[in-house]
């Protein structure tokens, strides 16, 4: 397919759509494709006017581009409860038993005991942002602000994989950090 047939398969995919659907498509399509700046002079072939007959003139807006909230502050993430996790299962140590029991001692450590929990102890396939989330409710801890940011930091320490928030993986480090440094143990006098 050369530039003119993509111009007009678009072009003929997005006339179905409403104005509001027809800018998601084209954001994702930005985001996709890696277009992050608008394009405000577009050169389109000389064979090719729009459907209508003429050229847009104006920019096409973007992710980018688009004005942000009076406050210019990033969206806040809404993370939920995944009331399908099972955190006190029959036959095993319940979240709030073993969270109490490791006494993590900053909010980075509890996410490690968070996903080796959910991974060691109730042998989930994948542990997500969701499943901490709902580990640290259960256990009665404040939830950070940007709870993907604190899971992102531990990675940083070392302590787990968070390459994708949907599959955290846990770390040698990190299992050392919950098998044998947690409880911390009182420094000798």
């Amino acid at each position: 397919m050369d530039e003119v047939e993509a111009i007009k398969t678009v072009s003929s995919a997005l006339e179905s759509l409403e104005k509001d659907a027809q800018a998601r498509v084209l954001m994702w399509a930005s985001a996709r494709f890696g277009v992050a700046t608008p394009i405000s002079d577009p050169v389109l072939p000389p064979n090719l006017k729009a459907h209508d007959g003429h050229v847009p003139s104006k920019p096409i807006a973007t992710a980018a581009s688009s004005p942000k909230g009076k406050s210019g502050k990033k969206a806040k993430t809404i993370i939920s409860m995944d009331k399908t996790l099972n955190l006190s299962p029959s036959g095993k140590e319940s979240a709030v038993t073993f969270s109490a029991a490791k006494a993590p001692s900053n909010v980075m450590e509890k996410c490690v005991v968070a996903v080796y929990y959910l991974r060691d102890i109730i042998e989930l396939e994948k542990v997500s942002t969701q499943g901490v989330f709902t580990f640290f409710k259960t256990a009665q801890w404040p939830v950070p602000t940007d709870l993907k940011n604190t899971l992102q930091q531990a990675g940083t320490k070392g302590w787990l994989d968070t390459a994708d928030s949907e599959d955290i993986k846990l770390t040698s480090l990190g299992e050392n950090l919950v098998e044998h440094n947690l409880p911390k143990k009182p420094k000798a006098a």
